[in-house]
């Protein structure tokens, strides 16, 4: 019976790695491969894993040195099985007018969303390395997915580089903590922070560690390989980077912060700290002098994650939940953003530059529109979801005496303000030199609307959502 309740708690895992595995031999067997049936299939996995959740319990049935499963773990898995869903559902005919559909792109996004469940569910370090390590060899080779593009091939390079030495740094972080501790897990771990506020190598191990994971999070002064390896990848795999590894990475920052060095504030709340304000600043006033997109977005996302990491620098359960919400509202805008992003193409380019954008708004009055209300919510402006984000983390900061991190929070809000009304007054006010004639992506078209929708009307479930927040955080 133990057995199986164990089985129960890796159920999703064990389904994506199977699926993974089966795929990896239809493509290596068979010669006239369909991508229509890859996709299928990849979609039934993902859909099969989402509903085997239900099954897995709430609280921790195996050993509680292998894996964390609780309501937090089980609905964040959740929500990356959907984001996983929606990406791969828009991204089928991107890939193929850009003819890089590959069978290897199904399996390697699969192989990369079971790293980072298990990155999720980590009660150990060990367990951990190995998830973040499944998780990026993956999107390492999706990121050259564009083959014969110099761009393609230097973002995957470099991606590939200082994602090793950030795995190598967070393996150094992991072999100190080893050395003082005598253990991997958790708990154990745990244990001796408790009684240890003032061991130095452990300290510094805790360092590395967080070095690593704000690397994956696109966290300054860890960022240096994001506006390249964004410009540089197919705008689908691009979508997956800004949104699915920063969901990934947080949980791991909880996790870890918040248990087994939770009384390790004195070294990990200053480093939170530098890295929130780094990023925030970093991230809003270089996107200022972006014109291509998707370099734009990278800097956004830097500056976004400095205000997710207000809310863990605050320390406190509500400022935790805060992070969490705004988390949930950036990915779905920014998944309707890049969904626009993948439209921008006419019959001989794909269009990239905030300027190709130019007079949207008399072409495709309902497409501009909705993009309008995403680039609001990020910009936090009321009564869009973003500006209840930004809100809920600066109260909470507030409240937990951090004021000063509140108000560098409004601050780089306002500058980053600009640049994401600079778009929309491309789209409206500005004049295109030629004639804007997208042929549109149904598919593409409907998510992008749906996060418009989400984002103007949040107000009107806010509570419901910070309820169910609340709930699972418990």
């Amino acid at each position: 019976m133990i057995y199986f309740s164990n089985f129960h708690s890796i159920l999703p895992e064990f389904i994506l790695f199977i699926s993974g595995m089966l795929l990896l031999m239809y493509g290596a067997f068979v010669k006239n491969k369909n991508s229509s049936n890859l996709n299928i299939l990849t979609l039934l996995t993902i859909f099969i894993a989402s509903i085997s959740l239900l099954f897995v319990p709430d609280k921790s049935s195996i050993a509680s040195s292998t894996f964390i499963n609780s309501l937090l773990t089980k609905y964040i898995k959740l929500f990356i099985l959907i984001l996983a869903f929606l990406v791969i559902y828009i991204s089928s005919n991107y890939l193929k007018k850009n003819q890089i559909y590959f069978f290897e792109y199904p399996v390697l996004l699969i192989f990369s969303i079971l790293g980072m469940l298990v990155m999720i569910s980590a009660n150990d370090l060990i367990i951990l390395y190995i998830s973040i390590e499944l998780q990026s060899l993956s999107l390492y080779v999706l990121v050259a997915l564009r083959r014969g593009s110099i761009k393609g091939s230097e973002a995957a390079l470099k991606y590939f580089i200082l994602g090793s030495i950030a795995s190598a740094v967070i393996l150094y972080g992991c072999s100190m903590v080893y050395s003082v501790v005598g253990a991997t897990n958790y708990e154990i771990i745990k244990q001796f922070s408790d009684q240890s506020f003032d061991n130095l190598i452990l300290s510094l191990g805790l360092v590395l560690i967080i070095s690593g994971v704000a690397f994956k999070l696109s966290a300054a002064p860890f960022h240096m390989w994001t506006p390249d390896v964004y410009e540089g990848s197919p705008t689908s795999v691009t979508t997956v980077l800004i949104t699915l590894p920063k969901l990934a990475a947080l949980i791991v920052l909880v996790n870890l912060l918040l248990y087994p060095f939770q009384n390790q504030t004195i070294t990990w709340v200053p480093i939170i700290i530098i890295i929130s304000i780094l990023s925030m600043a970093i991230g809003s006033i270089s996107a200022l002098k972006q014109d291509n997109l998707k370099r734009l977005f990278a800097f956004s996302t830097i500056a976004n994650i400095g205000y997710v990491m207000i809310g863990l620098a605050s320390v406190n359960d509500e400022a935790i939940k805060a992070s969490f919400l705004y988390m949930f509202i950036y990915t779905l805008a920014t998944l309707g953003v890049f969904s626009f992003i993948m439209i921008l193409r006419r019959e001989d380019r794909q269009l990239v530059t905030v300027s190709d954008i130019s007079g949207l708004s008399r072409s495709k009055p309902l497409l501009a529109l909705s993009v309008a209300i995403l680039l609001l919510s990020l910009a936090g402006i009321p009564p869009f979801g973003g500006f209840f984000g930004k809100l809920f983390i600066f109260t909470a900061a507030i409240e937990a005496g951090n004021l000063y991190l509140a108000i560098a929070g409004v601050i780089f809000s306002v500058i980053s303000a600009y640049y994401y009304l600079k778009i929309i007054k491309t789209m409206y006010l500005d004049e295109s030199s030629e004639e804007l004639n997208y042929n549109l992506d149904q598919k593409q078209l409907f998510i992008i609307i749906l996060m418009a929708f989400i984002m103007l009307f949040f107000v009107i479930y806010a509570e419901t959502l910070i309820t169910f927040i609340n709930f699972i955080y418990s």
